[in-house]
C-alpha cells in the first residue's frame, strides 16, 4: 500500500505541474493562435477577431491548467495523507 501510494504522489506532483506550466504558458499559446489565424487568412485580419481569438484561447487554455491542477492538487493531499497515516 506504502509504494502505490508513493508513486501515485508522484504521479499527482507531475500532473500538477503539468497544470501549473498550462497557465502560466497560456498567454503564449494564445497570441500564437491568433497568430496562425491571421497566417490562415491571408495575412490580414479584423482587429477584434483577431483579440477575441487571443483571449478564448488563452481563457481555454487557463480553465485546463487550472482543472488539471485543482484535481492534482487534491490528488497530492489525499497520497500525503495517507503517507502520513501509514508512519
Amino acid at each position: 500500500m506504502k509504494k502505490m501510494a508513493i508513486v501515485a504522489l508522484i504521479v499527482m506532483c507531475v500532473v500538477f505541474i503539468v497544470g501549473l506550466v498550462l497557465i502560466f504558458s497560456a498567454p503564449t499559446m494564445g497570441l500564437q493562435a491568433g497568430n496562425a489565424a491571421v497566417t490562415n487568412n491571408g495575412g490580414s485580419m479584423d482587429t477584434n477577431q483577431f483579440e477575441i481569438i487571443i483571449n478564448g484561447t488563452t481563457a481555454s487554455y487557463q480553465i485546463v491548467g487550472l482543472a488539471i491542477s485543482l484535481v492534482s492538487g487534491f490528488g497530492l493531499l489525499a497520497c500525503g495523507y495517507v503517507l502520513y497515516k501509514e508512519i
